[in-house]
């Protein structure tokens, strides 16, 4: 509304300008409805001071990127995702050797929009040529995401050539194939790493000297070294660990215990067994738990009690055994909560529909006995209890979950 010809340009929403030269240095065009593709004469071209220009969320109807991009030398910030563009990368972008950050994903982020696996073919390619000559003129560079970008064609070993100044990397879904470098792991100022749904790629963690200021890895459908190494203790910095569906196997090592910061952590669809270590406890602020599908063995342990922040606890399709225990009771941050396919036993605890938050509840497949008691949260929507040995007559207090969306009671006698 702001776009009028009568006023000055600078005024314009999504427009900066230097405030002495009066040039425009930034244009911020996300989420602005534009549509089709964008003509070789369009007058975004002809800004030779932009040093900013994000196109995020549009729709460019599966056209070119153009490679007049290259034009505009003086960029250090080029956002193009999720705007729906079509193609190779041109060779053009890697003659802007000012940028710091470049974003061609052809998905903005791929955690909201995708859990585990993302099928279709990505419409952005890069060819290997590109690649090498963006890596080596781009020495600036801090930040590159190629999410949803097809790089089939490129040789993982040319990452090792990326600006050692880069502080986050991801190229989720992108085909890349091959052994992943172990010196990535070791880059200086390397803060995020996201690889996930790289099916065919392989890699290893650095077992000696990994020190990194790392704070969110995601390795996720990627077949790794088939261990832990001590090493992974080092990472004292690390928020956010996505380890799902990497063959990894096998009992994790007590230096694990050393990532106190960690708020997120998913170790599900692995091999990893033993009973639950306690240095679990030593993570009080994370919020996020999955080690499901794995064979981890024995009780719930006591020290969940620690782990207070939890919102999402998930340890299905394990080997644990014995009653839930009462102690899990203090975990009142729990939405959700999901301890199916094991050998738990008992009765189903009454505290558990008293945990004010909890939406989704899920203890199907397991051994446990007895009636189901009184129904007190009132933000439940989803409840599993199916394939247990329950018995006697259900509370008529389930008629006053409002929210309740989902019952599963079969084959529980």
């Amino acid at each position: 509304m702001s776009w009028k010809e009568d006023n000055d340009c600078c005024s314009w929403d999504g427009v900066t300008c230097d405030k002495v030269t009066g040039h425009v240095i930034d244009l911020d065009l996300s989420c602005s409805w534009l549509y089709g593709n964008i003509p070789s004469n369009s007058s975004v071209f002809f800004l030779p001071q932009l040093q900013k220009l994000n196109l995020a969320f549009n729709n460019f109807d599966y056209s070119q990127i153009s490679s007049n991009f290259g034009q505009l030398i003086s960029l250090t910030h080029l956002n193009l995702s999720a705007s729906n563009f079509n193609g190779s990368i041109p060779s053009e972008i890697s003659h802007l050797s000012n940028l710091v950050s470049l974003d061609i994903s052809s998905v903005f982020d791929v955690y909201p929009i995708i859990y585990h696996y993302y099928y279709e073919n990505p419409p952005v390619s890069i060819e290997r040529l590109v690649f090498e000559r963006l890596v080596q003129n781009l020495t600036l560079l801090k930040t590159l995401a190629l999410n949803h970008v097809d790089m089939s064609t490129i040789i993982p070993n040319s990452l090792m050539n990326l600006s050692s100044s880069l502080t986050s990397l991801s190229i989720c879904y992108s085909i890349l194939q091959g052994n992943f470098p172990t010196q990535i792991f070791r880059l200086p100022n390397l803060q995020i790493l996201r690889l996930r749904g790289n099916f065919n790629l392989t890699g290893s963690f650095p077992k000696v000297n990994w020190s990194s200021p790392l704070k969110s890895l995601d390795v996720t459908d990627i077949s790794f070294s088939k261990q832990f190494p001590n090493s992974i203790g080092n990472l004292l910095s690390l928020r956010e660990l996505y380890l799902e569906n990497c063959t990894m196997m096998g009992s994790i090592p007590t230096s694990f215990g050393n990532l106190t910061q960690l708020t997120y952590l998913s170790l599900g669809y692995n091999k990893f067994s033993g009973e639950m270590s306690s240095f679990l406890s030593n993570f009080v602020q994370l919020r996020f738990l999955d080690m499901s599908f794995n064979s981890f063995s024995g009780q719930i342990p006591f020290f969940f009690s620690n782990l207070t922040q939890l919102s999402h606890l998930d340890l299905s399709s394990n080997q644990l055994i014995g009653p839930i225990p009462s102690h899990v009771n203090v975990l009142q941050n729990l939405v959700v909560i999901s301890l199916n396919n094991n050998s738990l036993n008992g009765t189903i605890p009454s505290w558990l529909f008293t945990l004010p938050l909890l939406e989704s509840v899920d203890l199907s497949e397991n051994q446990l006995t007895g009636h189901i008691d009184q129904f007190r949260s009132k933000s439940l929507n989803y409840l599993y209890l199916d394939g247990n040995a329950l018995t006697g007559s259900i509370s008529t207090s389930i008629f006053e979950q409002v929210n309740l969306t989902f019952l599963a009671l079969s084959q529980t006698i």
